[in-house]
């Protein structure tokens, strides 16, 4: 029975009306009875022995049962009453003050137990059992509505989050998850903030690597990273041609592909890709080989660096692409071009190629990484000419390096690897990614990635690679903002319906009767899941009914000092230090006091 319902779209049924009426009744009751209590009670203390209110006042003689003291012990016994009345009330008042109209639903989308199987300590249980409480007790998720408990998922499990803009995705989700983490940690975004708000943290673990080709947080160029060294075979050159494609345009991956010209132009520049790595060619020699078919004087030929290596079909492959007709060549050429046109902006090579023979910059090795407690940063924005070729390729190289390590270590990394993709539908378009969901968990390989929308996911992923994703995630979670109505549908369908009595009342000559019937109706309807408030989301965790939780501002958990000195140290602006480089915490402690005493 709901007596309290803010959802305009619902009205209050006769049953409602009669429970308002119920508690009304009962809270008069009650009223009197203490009433009657306190002035029975003043009157026994006062030595003027038993009776009633109503006997004291017919008794005016000199034997009368009211008297002064009589009044100082009602008025005391009053005040105590109303002091604990207020006490309650403001307590009350407290616990609803963060309410919101979804939360009396929660007992409705699940029970205590489906909360219990998530608990803390229920996971930190299972984090002892693997092994990897080095990188912490599990990921916290939110605090389930209906308990007020925390609730968190295992180093097992991967994590699919759709939320749509101003939901709270980074500071709930993305920032929290950094900080708290204890392993290595990848994130990208297309926002400086993921950055300045866990570089103190994450410094304090080791070295934060921030890639940043398009300036958007002023790193500058301090490292390097040679994506041919992801290319160890040809299955690997072709996954980075495939995410190259990928990455070449801004909108529908589906549309954007022509189905002959596509896979030809990517076995053309795989062929060349493996011909630049086992040549130790730079991998703009990939660019100048596909501006030049025919060969050019000072640049070396790719297919005799193929037949040197005994890489002769790569060799006939790529020449047969050569001597192809003028039109398909053409053809064929421009789409492999077209993945590499990034390569043509000189303000990226800075960040994939030595700048010359006496450049002493650190290289990024993935396979070093991966054995660290380090961060790796990657920022980019979204759309064709945008960094992103370079991002999904480096995600791509360090995940391949956690697999290895999983390898040789019986399966699992030593420490869980956390994966915190944010925007990753526009800054990663990685064709692989779908497909890992399956099983990256269980090599302890945490993959998080945070969407604004279904759509936004078919888009870089296809219809298939959103649901494989969706499908094999054991944590999805949906916040606020979302407006696809199928999506919609679906999730209101996952979250399923409850019962609710109604009631209809028959008047007649001289009678009044009232019948009651029960009846299903959902949850949540679409239009509910749309108006979600801030700060709630729904969870749908693997053999657990959905939870109503409610997600935490970094600025309510016990690393909020951290998080707002790492801010004040970091964010580039004009009233902050600049540094360049900051690979240890006492860096951060001192940048953070020079910030302070600035700004006092």
């Amino acid at each position: 029975m709901t007596i309290f319902n803010e959802r305009p779209n619902k009205r209050a049924s006769v049953g409602n009306g009669e429970a308002w009426a119920f508690f009304v009744t009962a809270a008069v009751v009650v009223l009197l009875l203490v009433g009657f209590a306190i002035v029975w009670t003043s009157a026994a203390l006062a030595g003027r022995g038993q009776g009633g209110p109503v006997l004291w006042l017919l008794d005016r003689g000199t034997g009368g049962r009211w008297s002064g003291l009589a009044t100082m012990w009602l008025v005391l016994l009053s005040s105590l009453l109303l002091a604990g009345l207020f006490a309650i009330g403001r307590t009350v008042r407290k616990a609803l003050a963060g309410r919101q109209w979804t939360d009396p639903l929660a007992s409705s989308m699940s029970t205590r137990a489906d909360i219990a199987g998530l608990a803390l300590d229920k996971v930190a249980e299972d984090t002892e059992r693997l092994g990897a409480q080095a990188a912490g007790w599990g990921v916290r998720l939110g605090q389930a509505v209906l308990t007020s408990q925390w609730v968190a998922s295992t180093y097992e499990w991967s994590q699919i989050w759709v939320m749509g803009t101003r939901a709270g995705k980074t500071r709930s989700v993305a920032v929290p998850h950094l900080t708290e983490h204890r392993g290595a940690a990848v994130t990208t975004s297309n926002k400086p903030d993921i950055v300045y708000l866990t570089r103190g943290p994450r410094s304090e673990l080791g070295r934060c690597w921030i890639q940043d080709p398009q300036d958007i947080y002023g790193e500058g160029a301090t490292w390097w990273w040679n994506p041919l060294t992801f290319v160890t075979s040809l299955a690997r050159a072709e996954e980075l041609a495939s995410i190259w494609l990928a990455s070449r345009t801004g909108g529908d991956i589906a549309s954007s592909t022509d189905a002959y010209f596509e896979p030809m132009g990517r076995e053309l520049l795989a062929d060349l890709l493996m011909a630049a790595a086992v040549g130790e060619e730079p991998v703009t020699r990939v660019l100048e080989w596909l501006q030049f078919p025919d060969g050019k004087s000072g640049i070396p030929d790719p297919l005799e660096i193929l037949r040197r290596h005994g890489l002769r079909a790569s060799a006939q492959n790529v020449e047969a692409k050569i001597d192809a007709a003028s039109d398909e060549r053409s053809g064929i050429y421009g789409t492999a071009r077209s993945a590499v046109g990034f390569l043509r902006n000189p303000a990226y090579l800075p960040w994939i190629t030595r700048t010359g023979s006496n450049d002493d910059r650190p290289e990024f090795k993935p396979t070093d990484f991966v054995r660290t407690g380090q961060t790796l940063y990657m920022l980019s924005k979204e759309g064709a000419g945008s960094a992103r070729a370079i991002t999904g390729a480096l995600t791509a190289a360090t995940y391949a390096a956690s697999e290895e390590l999983a390898e040789r270590s019986g399966g699992r990394v030593p420490t869980p690897i956390m994966f915190v993709l944010d925007e990753a539908a526009n800054v990663c378009r990685w064709p692989e990614l779908p497909g890992l969901y399956s099983h990256a968990g269980s090599k302890g390989i945490i993959l998080e990635v945070i969407l604004q929308s279904k759509r936004q996911a078919e888009r870089a992923w296809g219809k298939e690679g959103f649901a494989m994703m969706w499908s094999a995630a054991n944590i999805a979670v949906v916040g606020r903002g979302l407006n696809d109505a199928d999506h919609l549908h679906d999730l209101t369908a996952l979250i399923g319906d409850r019962q609710v009595r109604d009631g209809s009342v028959t008047v007649g000559r001289g009678h009044r009767s009232t019948s009651h019937h029960n009846r299903d109706e959902k949850i949540l309807t679409e239009a509910d899941l749309r108006a979600l408030p801030t700060g709630r989301a729904v969870l749908f965790a693997a053999g657990h009914r959905p939870i109503l939780l409610q997600l935490v501002d970094l600025a309510e958990r016990e690393d909020a000092e951290r998080i707002k000195a790492s801010q004040a140290a970091f964010q580039r602006n004009g009233d902050v230090d600049r540094v360049d480089d900051v690979d240890d915490a006492s860096n951060v402690v001192e940048l953070s006091k020079r910030t302070a005493e600035k700004a006092g």
